[in-house]
């Protein structure tokens, strides 16, 4: 199933993140059954709205982690979403490798990222893009308030035949307390919509945002 590239089950994920320095969340403990599902890459027109609305129809939650050129184009589609009862969290001003981006800039754009996600709602999480990080971005995200989150499982739609297997393939894998990590925000990606649906018919688990899953 090439197009899940990341798939750990909970006991690897524990040792994985004790392995790596910094403070990030991958998983949460709990006996309760829900998982975190959150969209990188957003917002866009066309996917976004139609999660909205398969995640209106399941009664499920979600986190976005929204890019600030996109937020900027698309103002509306964030406040359908911040309406809809979901939360918005900090995904850089592009999608682009944020561990490339010099120190400086990466600094500059995650506050300008944050300033405009603010105007919708309060911003806790962050996401560094491709979900590679070093330390001193984990210590400049904290020092603006933001904790970082990566995830247990992590799948991206492409647009081939391998979309249809994605959601089979993470309902399997996915446990109370872990957090699913989708992709949307380009044409291409627009089976994540029906990806989602299927994931929640089949996980026997409900989906909540980051910070309910926390809390």
């Amino acid at each position: 199933m090439d197009n899940v590239f990341l798939r750990w089950r909970e006991p690897a994920t524990r040792l994985l993140s004790r392995a790596l320095p910094g403070d990030v969340l991958w998983y949460i403990e709990t006996e309760r059954p829900v998982f975190a599902l959150t969209f990188d890459d957003g917002p866009h027109p066309e996917t976004t709205p139609g999660l909205l609305e398969v995640l209106r129809e399941h009664g499920a939650k979600a986190t976005f982690f929204l890019v600030g050129e996109r937020v900027r184009a698309n103002p509306r589609v964030v406040e359908q979403i911040v309406a809809e009862g979901h939360e918005v969290a900090n995904h850089l001003m592009r999608d682009e490798r944020s561990v490339l981006v010099p120190d400086e800039q990466f600094e500059r754009e995650l506050a300008e990222t944050s300033r405009l996600l603010e105007a919708y709602g309060p911003v806790r999480w962050f996401r560094p893009g491709s979900g590679f990080y070093k330390p001193q971005m984990l210590r400049t995200a904290a020092e603006q308030g933001l904790r970082a989150v990566l995830g247990t499982l992590v799948a991206g739609n492409t647009g081939g035949p391998g979309d249809g297997a994605i959601a089979g393939g993470l309902a399997a894998s996915v446990r109370a307390g872990s957090i699913v990590v989708l992709h949307e925000g380009t044409e291409k990606r627009r089976g994540v919509v029906a990806t989602t649906d299927e994931l929640l018919s089949a996980s026997g688990l409900t989906a909540v945002s980051v910070s309910t899953l926390v809390g």
